[in-house]
């Protein structure tokens, strides 16, 4: 059993239950039942030999009640079996060598190309073309898990810097209404795209400076891992996949990929929005985390290592 994302559990109404042609003995507190509800995730949980979560920070944190969803004191039950294998991306698709998106093809020994991209990028968004203007990004899902409200709040505040920031994502309608008006008040620094848009996904990811993901929890992220494969440095909320992934220079100065924070708050995205900015003046070390990110191996490959590991305990039982 692989548990995504535990806030959506498949929950429905007893009287449907009927409807799984099993036994009324597995309609339990230790089987589907679920506060007088039919729990399909609970369920697996519940049944299954071996339980496996998109990350290990995740793995750990939905064993707490502010990360359970109410499964908490179930997954502490069966913490024996959970294992957190880290996501993986596909190497092939994200690859800035040969990414039939981007107009210029760069790579960690040659990186001309990723100012080219971020030049064509400028342009092709609305935005003044200047390499020398730090340019954030932004692509997904506009939710709250997503912490777009802390994001909008600390724009609010940073866009009266010298700074550029582009987003593409559709999600809740208050919050997509957020960033227009946020684009109404900085025409010239900010350039709002809703909807879903696979090739400006890859121009963000590789005509950009950082990347900011704020979420208020992730059980994994992918963005931040293509983001630290394009050289684009991730400012992340230290929460599930993205403290696994990134690297803050507090915890490892020479290994350091990325910016972290810790309070879920707009002053605090603020703060590390400022520390990216700090970073890009400093040429030396902004190339040093690039050259770190881009060298990461946040493969399949190594995903699949660690699921053929859990496989074979499963075997063994």
């Amino acid at each position: 059993m692989t548990i995504h994302n535990l806030a959506y559990q498949g929950l429905f109404a007893a009287t449907l239950y009927p409807l799984t042609n099993l036994p009324w003995d597995y309609f339990s507190p230790t089987g589907l039942e679920f506060y007088g509800k039919m729990g399909c995730l609970k369920a697996g949980i519940a049944f299954a030999d071996m339980i496996t979560a998109v990350s290990p920070r995740y793995a750990r944190e939905i064993t707490t009640n502010e990360f359970g969803c109410g499964l908490d004191g179930l997954l502490r039950h069966r913490q024996a079996s959970l294992f957190g294998i880290l996501n993986g991306v596909d190497y092939e698709e994200w690859n800035t060598k040969t990414d039939p998106h981007i107009k210029h093809p760069y790579s960690k020994d040659d990186m001309s190309g990723k100012m080219a991209n971020k030049i064509e990028l400028q342009k092709e968004l609305g935005l003044q073309p200047d390499a020398t203007i730090p340019l954030f990004g932004s692509i997904g899902r506009l939710v709250e898990q997503k912490g777009i409200d802390i994001m909008l709040g600390a724009l609010q505040e940073m866009l009266h810097s010298r700074i550029q920031f582009v987003l593409l994502g559709t999600g809740a309608s208050s919050f997509e209404k957020g960033f227009a008006d946020l684009a109404r008040q900085f025409p010239a620094q900010a350039a709002i795209r809703i909807g879903f848009d696979e090739a400006l996904s890859h121009r963000i990811e590789a005509g950009c400076d950082f990347f900011l993901m704020p979420s208020q929890f992730e059980p994994c992220g992918l963005n931040q891992m293509y983001s630290l494969r394009y050289g684009t440095i991730p400012v992340v909320r230290k929460t599930g996949g993205l403290d696994d992934t990134v690297i803050d220079a507090t915890e490892n100065l020479e290994a350091a990929n990325g910016i972290k924070f810790s309070a879920y708050t707009a002053p605090a995205l603020a703060k590390g929005i400022r520390k990216a900015l700090a970073l890009f003046e400093e040429a030396e070390l902004f190339q040093r985390f690039r050259m770190n990110a881009m060298n990461a191996d946040l493969s399949e490959e190594r995903t699949a290592a660690e699921y053929v590991k859990v496989y074979q305990q499963a075997l063994a039982l």
